[in-house]
């Protein structure tokens, strides 16, 4: 018996900026996090966890469920944080497009 799986294509927004010594990761249309000690290792960690995140909803027929949106309040958790009134805040977006089999 021959599966064919279809391959699907998803946009998404990935948001990255440094908090301390390290940077955060984060996906506004799946609501993913992650973080690493360089933009590139946060941006690969937050590819990693959405990978893993998309083929467990997948494995578990579950995948109607895989866009969640951040909540605008976490969004302006994660840009803000405890930042200091008027300190300006650098962020990256950075858009990221995903194949996953379905």
């Amino acid at each position: 018996m021959n599966f064919v799986m279809k391959k699907k294509l998803l946009q998404l927004t990935c948001l990255i900026k440094k908090e301390g010594n390290q940077y955060s990761s984060l996906c506004l249309e799946l609501d993913v996090a992650s973080c690493g000690k360089t933009r590139e290792e946060a941006f690969a960690g937050l590819k990693a966890a959405i990978e893993t995140y998309a083929n467990y909803l997948v494995e578990e027929d579950r995948e109607e469920e895989l866009y969640r949106p951040v909540p605008q309040q976490a969004i302006r958790e994660f840009l803000l944080g405890e930042v200091e009134e008027r300190k300006l805040i650098t962020v990256y977006a950075m858009p990221l497009e995903f194949s996953y089999a379905s």
